[in-house]
């Protein structure tokens, strides 16, 4: 049968798909498959980093805690003669947060973090330097949830210090002994797992990724596995104990190292990212894996700040917006960017926190046996997760490259069996302009399954609101005659 009918080709949606599985990011050439985390940029940034760093000394702890806090609290006693609702306390200031001003970087409040990391991104004094590293990660965090980051800079600086630590971490693991390497990467794990992250689930997954430079090698790989059991582990114990109305054990009532805001301000700050996930470009060292996953990229940040104030409490589960329910209905942990993260108690902060971690850890989980070349219970995971978007779209694409056309039919029956209304995220809207019937057209079209081909073009122009009826015309007339 000839391929085409004249110029038209009858497979063209079948290469497209193809070619973009085959060139695109969810090709690798490093693995058997697309990783979600884990970025071949990253290795190249610690190698070309190389030059830089000296087996030169690093700033001692304290003294790199000292120059982070200066300008923190400088930013602080700023602010404390700007407000006039600031209160003086023995362990800082009191601010009400609708009062106030939005954190701008140019405030230089974060130049401290700046002169730590640099000095310590310099040194191949791997212990030194990643302690130092931990310590900033760890202050950052806490600055960014006690400040009015009403434009994300403060909370986008976090993020890219992140991938500076990760792009850190791959040198330790490409360079350092084994035990230095473990003990590197457990203060690491140490402050993912702490409480300024527990609420922000996919900063915390994402220094738990720096466990991924150490998943490539037999004698390091466990290293990896541990750091992600210990945040499985965290956050378990985070949602047990909310769960339990245990106040004290969530962020909301931890206090800023600069002492600087109120308790009960700060855990609200923290819900921000919690009920209002980023919208990830994870800079230059991360795959958009993570702006597929992102599902809210609405900022909440705006109905927490106007409700915050030094009198401000989460109030009990009865009271929040959810009509007196102590817990969150599957529906609303799906559309959290709907929640006012001001009106939700602390045990639904806590809830939404650890349904962001369930979701944005599948990744992790994925990328470990991917990396650690077990690339069949990789496939395996991804297909078994397949009611995640970006799992199945990673699942869909190892398929296509494989050319298991009849397989990719059956899992697309799978998928839109058990989630008749899920999208596809990995892929463009030029490429799959139907979603996941575009997927089983180039099937299809690979197939040469024609009456299947035919019947669905000659749906599409039944539809009066198709926007493409001249080109399902043009498919529907060479399928037809294709049969013919």
């Amino acid at each position: 049968m000839d391929s085409g009918q004249g110029s038209f080709n009858r497979r063209q949606d079948a290469d497209d798909l193809t070619d973009y599985v085959n060139n695109g990011w969810l090709s690798s050439n490093e693995f058997d498959g697309p990783t979600f985390l884990w970025n071949h940029m990253i290795r190249e940034a610690s190698r070309e980093g190389s030059d830089q760093r000296n087996d030169v000394p690093v700033a001692n702890l304290s003294d790199a805690d000292t120059v982070i806090n200066m300008p923190m609290q400088w930013y602080f006693d700023a602010l404390a003669s700007m407000v006039p609702t600031a209160e003086r306390t023995d362990t800082g200031v009191e601010i009400p947060r609708i009062d106030m001003p939005t954190f701008s970087l140019d405030s230089q409040a974060l130049s401290g973090v700046d002169a730590v990391v640099g000095n310590a991104v310099a040194s191949t004094r791997w212990l030194d330097a990643v302690g130092n590293l931990a310590k900033a990660v760890e202050m950052t965090a806490r600055f960014v949830g006690n400040v009015a980051d009403r434009d994300n800079e403060g909370f986008d600086y976090l993020k890219d210090l992140i991938q500076t630590v990760r792009v850190y971490m791959d040198a330790v693991a490409c360079n350092a002994d084994p035990m230095t390497g473990e003990q590197a990467l457990r203060m690491i794990t140490q402050v993912a797992c702490n409480e300024d992250f527990r609420l922000n689930a996919m900063q915390m997954v994402e220094l738990l990724s720096c466990g991924l430079s150490f998943a490539q090698w037999d004698d390091t790989r466990m290293f990896a596995y541990d750091a992600l059991n210990k945040g499985i582990a965290a956050m378990r114990d985070f949602a047990a104990k909310s769960g339990n109305g245990d106040a004290s054990s969530t962020t909301g009532d931890t206090m800023n190292s600069v002492g600087s805001i109120d308790s009960d301000v700060t855990g609200d700050t923290g819900a921000r990212d919690a009920t209002a996930t980023q919208s990830h470009d994870l800079r230059d060292t991360s795959s958009d894996a993570d702006s597929a996953h992102s599902t809210n990229s609405t900022d909440a940040a705006d109905g927490a700040d106007t409700a915050d104030s030094i009198t401000h409490s989460t109030g009990a589960a009865g009271d929040s917006t959810t009509g007196g329910s102590p817990t969150l209905s599957p529906e609303e942990l799906n559309d959290l960017a709907m929640l006012d993260p001001s009106f939700l108690s602390k045990q639904q902060l806590a809830q939404t926190a650890q349904n962001q971690f369930d979701h944005a850890v599948q990744f992790l989980r994925h990328d470990l046996m991917r990396i650690s070349g077990d690339a069949e219970e990789a496939d395996r995971f991804l297909r078994d997760n397949h009611t995640s978007e970006p799992l199945a779209d990673a699942y869909a694409a190892r398929l296509i490259a494989a050319e298991r056309w009849q397989d990719l039919l059956n899992f697309v029956d799978l998928v839109e069996r058990d989630a008749p209304n899920q999208c596809t995220v990995m892929f463009p809207e030029e490429v799959v302009p139907y979603e996941w019937e575009s997927i089983r057209e180039a099937a299809l079209e690979a197939l040469g399954r024609g009456g299947e081909l035919v019947a669905m073009y000659q749906e599409r122009l039944d539809d009066t609101y198709d926007p493409n009826t001249e080109l399902n015309r043009m498919k529907l007339q060479a399928w037809t005659q294709a049969k013919e």
